[in-house]
């Protein structure tokens, strides 16, 4: 049948490594001849990194995103993520992040005059910028927001999305503070608390889906490869009502 497709058969795995082979050495023989004309230069990128003696501690059930960077001394709670772009600075003074706490894509934690310490349940939002500051429990601090030096975000509060928060403001617990400067607005409603808590949990429940695409061997990347091509050339829903499903099982790629 032509939805039929069989197993690799292992008579290729000799001519596979004999083709490993000659690139190999066709690798180093062009790398001498080039020596005199071309440098490489290898991704210095590290997700995490160490300043001086000052090193990292993140819990190993975090994701830290490939394009993030972690600096310094830096400690990340469980559950917790860093997510693409982020850049999370503890070179100069200390980075604390609760458990199951969220800095979305792009956003800077940076240490300056002080310590920033960043509680449970809390979502820093994408592109925001956090100097010296301390934010709360459950705390949400909107996009591209940015926090001077010294501010103090009460449990529960929001910091809406773009808002400049003065160097020493403190936000009142379960409040709406925003503008430029940001001020009081008003309370949040109970119902509105529900929703940016549900927001932070899915973040946390997506983060552990980002994380095990990140642990994927070799061989499990190109399965999935395989999978996608395999649903691309057939139709699982004709296949299922014709009975044939079960028979035509997927292409592996060992």
């Amino acid at each position: 049948s032509k939805h039929q497709r069989p197993k690799m058969s292992f008579r290729l795995a000799p001519l596979g490594a004999v083709c490993r082979g000659v690139g190999s050495v066709l690798e180093k023989i062009g790398a001498g001849m080039a020596d005199n004309f071309s440098r490489e230069t290898l991704s210095r990128h590290r997700e995490v990194m160490a300043v001086a003696e000052k090193k990292p501690t993140i819990d190993e059930s975090c994701f830290i995103a490939p394009s993030a960077n972690i600096m310094g001394s830096v400690a990340v709670g469980k559950k917790s993520s860093v997510w693409y772009g982020a850049v999370v600075k503890g070179d100069s003074n200390t980075v604390s992040i609760g458990s199951e706490s969220v800095i979305k894509d792009l956003a800077m934690l940076t240490t300056g005059n002080g310590t920033i310490s960043i509680g449970n349940n809390v979502v820093v939002g994408a592109g925001a910028v956090i100097n010296g500051a301390t934010v709360e429990d459950d705390a949400v601090i909107g996009a591209a927001a940015t926090l001077g030096d010294g501010v103090v975000v009460g449990k529960g509060a929001f910091v809406a999305p773009g808002s400049n928060v003065e160097p020493g403001t403190s936000v009142p617990a379960g409040q709406v503070f925003g503008g430029n400067p940001a001020a009081v607005l008003r309370s949040l409603t109970e119902e509105e608390a529900a929703k940016l808590a549900a927001a932070q949990s899915a973040y946390v429940e997506l983060s552990t889906y980002h994380q095990e695409e990140l642990r994927k061997t070799a061989l499990e990347i190109e399965q999935d490869k395989s999978d996608r091509k395999w649903d691309e050339e057939r139709s699982q829903d004709y296949d299922a009502h014709i009975g044939i499903l079960q028979h035509t099982p997927r292409a592996q790629v060992w």
